[in-house]
């Protein structure tokens, strides 16, 4: 119907023309409205799902090369469907340096790679490194780099479906660390719905993405006979349910007084010497060199 309809445009290329405003108001609320803005997750999915097919062709220069241009093609093309917006386009510049890295069989640092995005984008704009929604993007990436990794092997879990939302969980409380700072220096308030809201409805969008694609990829005649898109449309009706429910229970927004921004540069730095320097150095932060580095 075109409620579902508005909402799976929404999701696929960014088009929030139809969606339902209460909808929006519910996810803005909640902190969750990245779900349905385009951003890295979708261009993830895309990029794994297209490494997925390409790998298994033979691993000689010709078919890597051709690899590489499918890649970078797909993802190019997906990104201008979309309207190229700037989520999407940090998404796209950040993949297509780590597949072309990979494809020179340069070391895979990811840091470097944030590093890089972040140049390209400030050599056409330099004034966009105050807009927030660039800030918290690489915020985000950094947090769940760094981080994630660490809290996911904190509690080494067997059963594959415990070790999912174990997964996603250690994924949101990693990408808070870097990104609830910046928040509560902007906004000076939090929803208690946030945290609860990432944690259950990314892998469930993640879900409701791959079946759009399929949607999306299979033949008409093949969606009727399996009843794909009235599968879609429920779950996507289940879906927004959730999030009402998450809505309605959650309490009115914790108010903070604003952050000084010394305290935020200071929280960045403490973060990035625990994480990084500390770490992979073993050092004190005034002895990190450009020779380490």
């Amino acid at each position: 119907d075109m409620e579902a309809s508005g909402f799976a445009k929404a999701l696929l290329i960014g088009v929030k023309s139809d969606i339902d405003k209460n909808i929006i108001k519910a996810y803005t609320q909640l902190g969750i409205i990245h779900i349905i803005a385009i951003s890295g997750m979708h261009l993830d999915i895309i990029f794994k799902n297209l490494v997925f097919v390409t790998s298994h062709l033979p691993r000689k220069m010709f078919w890597r090369f051709i690899e590489l241009a499918i890649v970078l093609i797909t993802v190019w093309i997906y990104t201008f469907i979309a309207f190229a917006s700037p989520s999407v386009v940090r998404a796209s510049i950040f993949f297509s340096l780590f597949f072309v890295g990979t494809f020179l069989n340069q070391p895979k640092y990811t840091l470097n790679c944030i590093a890089g995005g972040i140049l390209v984008i400030l050599f056409f704009d330099i004034h966009s490194i105050y807009h927030i929604g660039l800030q918290l993007s690489y915020a985000a990436v950094i947090g769940i780099h760094l981080v994630h990794p660490r809290i996911q092997a904190s509690i080494p879990i067997e059963n594959p479906m415990i070790q999912s939302i174990w997964t996603n969980f250690s994924i949101t409380i990693a990408s808070q660390l870097t990104t609830l700072p910046l928040l509560l220096y902007y906004f000076g308030n939090l929803s208690a719905g946030f945290i609860l809201g990432n944690m259950i409805m990314i892998p469930i969008c993640n879900l409701l993405l791959q079946g759009l694609i399929l949607l999306v990829l299979f033949p008409v005649s093949l969606c009727k006979i399996l009843h794909w898109g009235q599968i879609i449309e429920i779950f996507m009706q289940k879906m927004n349910q959730i999030v009402h429910y998450i809505f309605t229970i959650s309490p009115q927004p914790i108010h903070f007084s604003m952050i000084p921004i010394h305290y935020l540069l200071v929280y960045y730095l403490i973060f990035l010497y625990l994480s990084v320097w500390k770490k992979r150095f073993n050092q004190p932060l005034f002895r990190f060199s450009t020779k380490t580095a």
